[in-house]
């Protein structure tokens, strides 16, 4: 290495460095560099004196070889393109400019790193083991999409398997793992897993990294993917779903069976690799891509086990070797602790009655009192979602017992909300229905898609403790006693339109609760497909039958909705005057009735109305009935 000073300064100006080249160097571009480089062949890289700044214009195998002297003579080593060091070149963030790679070179700082090795055999940026194509390294000089990064990892997503593999760290401690693949690196700086991760994996302390990369379900692997393309970067702090992290100086991987793996991209197989962090590091002149490598705590000799997201040890034992299901199957810890959780909530107790009777109770005085506050009140008092809920569960799991348990709980609650509405109505001396009664009386496919979504939060927020403090909401969601209440509100006053709304809604709330909560059930894993078919078959027939007289409904809104956008309103002119319509309401019927209010400085004639009738039947094309109200302004 020769230093160029400056004769009357004497200071040091730039570093001359060796280049170290192959065959396939162009010795005509040597004039073009400054400073420029003494040129040393591949044949006589022995001659190279120790601490001497290095630049290498060779290929990905011969840049293995000469690392192994760069450590033994102390080289400050830095990369130029070639034509076969594509891995190389990407590890250490060099582009394909010759001159711009031999500025940064020649200007950079030297840092020590940390050397991989794969049995014996240096890495320059990660081994892939098995199937970890969406987190494999992206390519500095062939930019990798989003879409190409996905397409690749969804090839072959019906024959996804979870492979055993043991793994012992530098301090002996071994786990068996069931993972799709691994992925060993030492850092996540320029292109390795930067795209990816936020955080960055040092190269400078000692340690390499062994992500596991173990989706439990098709659903986890497709949503880790998504998470990938989307745009924002995971954190390792705490671990993302679906992976695990070992950090040691030396780590054993073993497969009884063989794996197939990837070092810098090219193929290989074993049935134990070993991985290991040298003694020595490498002063490396990083590229201008790599970005600056900061300094850490040296932890060789400690090890990092993160384990919580992956199936281990005999948890491991039964996933390997089998297809990924479609959705993640629940542990058995988490489905015992449910089932009984839900096994109690079937049961018809004294405090469940009294809640319900008190509920009922509440909610009758809001419904008459027109409060929709004291109605919220009652939804949150109800105690009826967790038989529903336990309901769905043993739709998912076909148990009989808990089945017909949860349907006389429900059956309980029902008839003490009837009953204890029939008698209030019968007691009240009021008998004409509030805005709140009317509006449990016509439900629609939209009540339909209340219940349905709060099926879901609800099966969610018994199945995951940290949410169950969202159940409060949910309650408020479904609204399971106003139309219990207003049902035997119809009943006690003998009106049975009133009672037969209210209880298509409480129907509608019940079917779609259960059916949807089953279904939740059956995502989360508590339950098989095969197991879940007969029970979630009969609930969705009742679904369809419910669904009938609400699509009328639902209809019904729609045209009613149309024919209060086409009647005008606001000012018009009707024969010369200027009018104000207001107070538009729409009673479907044959023909449909209209009920208007028309406000004007002067009195209005029936002439004005006929104008007013014409001008709407021509808009909605259907004959109608007209009543107006005819006010004086003045």
């Amino acid at each position: 290495m020769i230093r160029v000073v400056d004769e009357s300064s004497g200071a040091v100006d730039q570093v001359v460095p060796c280049l170290l080249h192959d065959d396939s160097f162009d010795a005509e571009v040597l004039p073009s560099l400054t400073p420029v480089p003494t040129p040393v062949h591949w044949s006589q890289r022995d001659t190279i004196a120790p601490g001497a700044r290095v630049l290498l214009c060779l290929s990905d195998e011969a840049i293995r070889e000469v690392i192994p002297l760069s450590l033994e003579g102390g080289w400050e080593l830095g990369l130029l393109p070639h034509a076969q060091a594509h891995e190389s070149m990407s590890a250490l963030g060099v582009t394909d400019d010759l001159q711009a790679a031999y500025a940064s070179n020649v200007s950079a700082e030297p840092v020590e790193v940390d050397v991989l090795t794969c049995n014996g055999e240096v890495v320059f940026t990660s081994v892939v083991v098995g199937r970890v194509l969406a987190l494999r390294p992206l390519d500095l000089n062939r930019r990798q999409t989003p879409w190409s990064m996905l397409k690749g990892a969804l090839k072959g997503i019906g024959r996804l398997r979870l492979h055993g593999y043991g793994i012992t760290t530098g301090k002996e401690r071994k786990v068996q793992v069931a993972a799709l693949g691994l992925i060993a690196l030492t850092h996540t700086q320029s292109r390795l897993l930067g795209r990816v991760f936020a955080d960055k994996l040092s190269a400078r302390d000692g340690r390499l990294s062994l992500l596991a990369f173990a989706p439990r379900s098709v659903v986890s692997y497709l949503w880790f993917l998504l998470r990938l393309v989307l745009p924002g970067k995971l954190s390792l702090s705490p671990l993302p779903s679906s992976l695990a992290s070992i950090e040691s100086d030396r780590i054993v991987l073993d497969a009884p069976k063989g794996m197939e793996y990837l070092v810098d991209g090219k193929p290989a197989s074993a049935k134990e690799i070993e991985f290991t962090i040298l003694e020595t590091r490498l002063r490396l002149l990083p590229g201008a891509a790599l970005g600056a490598i900061p300094e850490t705590a040296v932890l060789r000799g400690k090890d990092s086990v993160r384990l919580n997201h992956i199936p281990v040890d005999a948890a491991a034992r039964p996933l390997v070797d089998v297809a990924l299901p479609l959705f993640t199957h629940a542990s058995e810890e988490d489905y015992r602790d449910l089932f009984v959780s839900l096994r109690d909530s079937a049961q018809t107790s004294s405090s469940y009655q009294v809640l319900t009777v008190l509920s009922v109770l509440l909610a009758l005085v809001g419904l008459y009192a027109n409060s929709a506050p004291v109605i919220i009140g009652a939804m949150i008092l109800a105690p009826l979602m967790a038989p529903i809920v336990s309901l769905a569960m043993g739709l998912a799991r076909t148990e009989s017992g808990l089945i017909k348990s949860s349907i006389s709980t429900l059956a309980v609650g029902i008839a003490w909300g009837l009953g204890v509405g029939i008698l209030l109505a019968l007691a009240m001396p009021l008998e004409i229905p509030t805005a709140e009664m009317k509006a449990r009386m016509s439900p629609t496919l939209l009540d339909l898609l209340v219940a349905v979504v709060s099926g879901v939060a609800g099966a969610y927020a018994f199945a995951k403790e940290e949410v169950a403090k969202s159940l409060a909401g949910v309650a408020i969601a479904v609204a399971l006693v106003p139309p219990l209440s207003v049902a035997g509100i119809g009943l006690g006053w003998g009106d049975w339109q009133m009672a037969g709304g209210a209880l298509l809604l409480l129907s509608t709330n019940l079917v779609g609760i259960a059916l949807a909560a089953s279904a939740t059930f059956l995502v989360l894993g508590f339950a098989p497909f095969s197991r879940a078919r007969k029970g979630l078959g009969a609930a969705l027939v009742v679904l369809l039958l419910i669904s009938i007289p609400l699509y009328v409904s639902f209809q019904h809104l729609v045209e009613r909705d149309h024919i209060l956008e086409t009647v005008p309103t606001g000012t018009i002119q009707l024969s010369g005057v200027q009018v104000e319509v207001s107070g538009v309401r729409v009673r479907l019927g044959s023909p449909h009735v209209i009920y208007v209010v028309l406000s004007s400085p002067i009195s209005l004639a029936g002439h004005h109305v006929d104008e007013l009738k014409r001008i709407i039947g021509e808009r909605i094309d259907e004959p109608i009935i007209l009543e107006a109200q005819l006010n004086v302004r003045r």
